[in-house]
């Protein structure tokens, strides 16, 4: 414990001298993981010197009655002999005395008359379920229901209205009250009072009686036809099938319109962060290939037979010169330079290209020499953004490492404190 005070000390005296360094942000992380390693040692050292203050006290707690056993790991030390021994001990829970057990079931005896009527008004006029408390006081007291009517209300206080018809019943509960070794009866009456019945429920019991009432070998159950001298006709319900299937089928067809938007639009972002990838190179290559003295029509077919030929050695391919290859086609079937590249900038979708196409536009008007400046300006301008969108996709990586890191810390947590805390309520 005493190291992993210091440790926690020297700790924080770095963190707190370095806070205005550059490498902060490196040894910020490591050094808040050791630290939170510290607390959780110094914790659980704590717990266990607890528990052994216990034990060397010569005593040991007993739980609660109900709360199980207690075992306790300790070692026996023979001070004449300079030796110990690890022992398990096995310490039984507490037992109620009588007095405390007969007290409990008095006590229990009043709770039951208090909780028992529930939202009814009295033992005189059960209209709604009783509440049937299966133990009593927090869990001390064990009861177990009986009732002398128990088609009309079941060992849970479930009342059959059915069964109990339009006149009231009186009825006997018993309840087997036991506490420790201690058991005792209590016996009460109340009087279950049938609910007021509603048009629809009055007619529902009217059927099942009459349908309870036929012979139960017949092979049909004859419906009744009138009830009270009022005419009923039966009708069968409807089929929804169709419509749920029709209503899924909607919902799926909605899910995977969705789905496919997605996959669309997260391919286009792929797609254009490719193209913004390969931007400082096409750039470079032109600047490079126009400075050799070729023009810029000359440059572009270069860079497409470049890439053709790299194509067929097995290279993968690359939006940008696939938009290139489909410029020149379209030169050669006859479209405007100016125009072709405009229709180039527009294939590729990023700002930079409409850039770079309307830099080619106007050196074809004033020559190569500045134009080979501006696109030199230019491949330093996208080098730049290239480099700030890698640390940024590297930024963006370690975001997404950061929920699996704090998951793995809150894991290595709860196994080193949940030891500790268990051997504290144990105590």
């Amino acid at each position: 414990m005493i190291l992993c005070g210091i440790a926690c000390l020297v700790l924080a005296v770095v963190m707190i001298l370095t806070r205005t360094h550059p490498m902060f942000r490196n040894i910020r992380s490591p050094c808040a993981l050791l630290m939170c390693f510290c607390v959780l040692g110094i914790l659980a050292e704590t717990a266990g010197s607890m528990d052994a203050g216990g034990i060397a006290s010569g005593k040991l707690r007993r739980k609660a009655p109900g709360e199980g056993e207690a075992k306790t790991e300790a070692y026996v030390m023979l001070p004449q002999e300079d030796t110990e021994y690890p022992i398990s001990i096995t310490v039984e829970e507490r037992r109620y005395r009588k007095g405390e057990e007969e007290m409990l079931i008095a006590a229990a005896k009043k709770e039951i008359s208090e909780k028992f009527c529930g939202t009814n008004t009295s033992l005189r006029q059960i209209i709604s379920d009783p509440i049937v408390l299966e133990s009593c006081q927090n869990g001390k007291v064990s009861a177990e229901w009986t009732f002398s009517e128990e088609t009309i209300i079941s060992a849970q206080g479930h009342i059959d209205q059915h069964a109990l018809g339009e006149d009231k019943q009186k009825i006997e509960a018993f309840v087997s009250l036991s506490c420790g070794e201690s058991e005792e009866f209590y016996r009460f009456s109340f009087w279950v009072v049938p609910k007021k019945k509603s048009k629809k429920e009055h007619l529902l019991l009217k059927i099942k009686e009459d349908i309870a009432r036929q012979e139960a070998t017949e092979a049909y159950v004859r419906l009744p036809d009138s009830i009270d001298g009022k005419p009923l006709r039966w009708k069968e319900t409807s089929n929804r099938l169709a419509a749920q299937l029709f209503g899924l089928g909607i919902l799926a067809a909605m899910a995977l319109a969705y789905v496919k938007k997605e996959q669309k639009e997260k391919q286009i972002q792929r797609q254009k962060r490719r193209l913004f990838l390969s931007y400082p190179d096409f750039v470079s290559t032109l600047s490079l290939l126009l400075g050799a003295g070729m023009t810029i029509s000359g440059a572009l077919r270069k860079m497409n037979q470049m890439y053709q030929r790299k194509k067929t050695q097995g290279a993968a391919k690359s939006e940008v010169y696939e938009a290139l290859d489909q410029m020149l086609c379209e030169i050669d079937n006859g479209m405007g330079e100016t125009r072709a590249y405009q229709e180039f900038a527009n294939r590729c979708g990023i700002g930079a290209y409409k850039k770079l196409v309307s830099l080619l536009t106007q050196g074809q008007k004033v020559g190569n020499r500045r134009l080979i400046e501006q696109l030199q300006e230019e491949a330093e301008r996208v080098f730049l953004e290239r480099k700030q969108a890698a640390r940024k996709l590297g930024e963006e990586a370690g975001t997404k490492l950061l929920l699996p890191m704090m998951m793995m810390l809150m894991i290595v947590m709860a196994i080193v404190t949940i030891p500790a805390f268990l051997s504290m309520y144990q105590k």
